[in-house]
């Protein structure tokens, strides 16, 4: 089973939710130029709302890096499917914090 596989059968929508809503104040907070680049990148702005609040502008960089933990593939190529997306959600919320 392959990084993604094994994130998104991890992937629970309403763990995820309730996860998400965590940011809801702190996301106010993040300057709208950051919001903007994460939408031109394409980054789903529930993940946007997580990975800007932990990981501020640096989110924007560390989309296009190699990650080991998914496999020396970048968050950015998670975004191509459904499945990928849900994976990387998954593992966001595996993130050490």
């Amino acid at each position: 089973m392959s990084m993604k596989g094994a994130y998104s059968s991890a992937f629970h929508q309403e763990s995820w939710d309730s996860f998400v809503k965590l940011f809801d104040e702190w996301y106010t907070q993040v300057p709208d130029e950051w919001k903007k680049r994460a939408r031109l990148k394409g980054i789903p702005d529930d993940i946007s709302r997580v990975l800007l609040c932990e990981m501020q502008e640096y989110a924007l960089k560390w989309m296009d890096m190699k990650v080991p933990a998914l496999g020396d593939q970048s968050p950015a190529s998670y975004l191509n499917t459904e499945e990928g997306t849900n994976g990387l959600r998954a593992a966001i919320m595996q993130m050490p914090r």
